[in-house]
């Protein structure tokens, strides 16, 4: 489907994983490394050894918690045990190759990754796998593109289910950080809408006497106007040229780095899988909408200055000081 950006086969199965020190349950997932990469984030995550690659079945990634748990380092080997498909008790010796780590020690504590291929030897499942991760390119179009997705899936006898079924806490915790957005965009707007008007009137006072001898040598009012609203225009694309330049230049350096911001998440280390270190994106439809709505704020802020030029006395204006 266009709409599907990537897609990450896996195979999850609970499984009991023991080192010479102990034994834990954990999720064992097998996953294709190069297709995990463009869907997922668990390779970033990764703070020893490392990631794991195509080839590399006798490899598996585990959380943090999970080895410390179990006492193991990279290179250190463990048992997996598993309940087969074909009935069978599937045991499997792995090497660490590397160990993750989140803001979720849930999630550190509960999950192993190893390679598909691994998996499906391990599970005896051939070439089947038990889910299909999806990457949409719009997150937003996902309410329009999952029936068309579901229409495709559905003569197999596969389902589908959205991210929001998954982790409802997600998509809560982003409604709040939309509705927070934008209140703090409406405020945003306010305030530059005040500063331009402010700095126009601040331009129209400065130059009174200009305006004053332009009208008295002939200069129509709405020459003035237009004037006046056209120099605001010009401003405001030269300030949106510098600040969208300084934006994107700081989101792709952010976007590569990160932000931590692990203080304020850590009051959700429940939830699976989330990370407090952001990686921004540059979007151009999130930008657009209120660059043009702030052009159209520069429009009819300048209107009520550029009137009261017109409407100068070119007597009074010219002996102005």
């Amino acid at each position: 489907a266009p709409e599907v950006e990537a897609a990450a086969p896996r195979v999850q199965v609970q499984a009991l994983v023991s080192s010479a020190a102990k034994s834990e349950g954990i999720l064992l997932v097998g996953i294709v490394p190069a297709a995990e990469r463009e869907v997922t984030f668990i390779e970033r995550t990764i703070v020893e050894g490392k990631p794991l690659s195509a080839g590399s079945d006798r490899d598996i990634l585990i959380g943090r918690k999970l080895a410390e748990r179990l006492a193991v380092k990279p290179g250190e080997k463990v048992i997996v045990m598993a309940q087969a498909a074909d009935g069978e008790l599937g045991t499997g010796a792995y090497r660490v190759s590397g160990i993750f780590a989140t803001e979720s020690g849930s999630f550190d504590g509960a999950m192993a990754f190893v390679t598909l291929p691994a998996a499906q030897a391990l599970l005896a499942l051939d070439s089947r796998v038990s889910t299909i991760n999806l990457r949409l390119r719009d997150r937003d179009a996902l309410p329009k593109t999952l029936p068309g997705l579901q229409g495709l899936v559905a003569p197999a006898g596969l389902s589908m289910a959205p991210w929001q079924a998954l982790l409802p806490q997600i998509e809560q915790m982003v409604r709040l950080i939309r509705v927070f957005s934008n209140i703090l965009l409406v405020i945003a707007f306010i305030v530059v809408a005040m500063a331009i008007m402010n700095t126009v009137f601040m331009a129209v006072a400065e130059r009174t006497r200009e305006f004053g001898v332009m009208m008295a040598l002939g200069t129509p009012p709405a020459a003035i106007q237009r004037m006046v609203v056209y120099e605001t225009l010009a401003l405001m694309l030269l300030a949106s040229f510098i600040g969208y330049s300084v934006g994107f230049m700081l989101v792709e350096y952010f976007g590569r780095q990160g932000i931590d911001l692990s203080g304020f998440f850590r009051g959700y280390s429940t939830i699976p899988g989330l990370t407090g270190i952001v990686h921004p994106k540059f979007v151009a439809s999130r930008i657009a909408v209120p660059g043009l709505l702030l052009f159209a704020a520069s429009v009819l802020v300048s209107l009520y200055p550029a009137a009261r030029a017109a409407r100068l006395d070119p007597v009074r204006a010219i002996r102005h000081v």
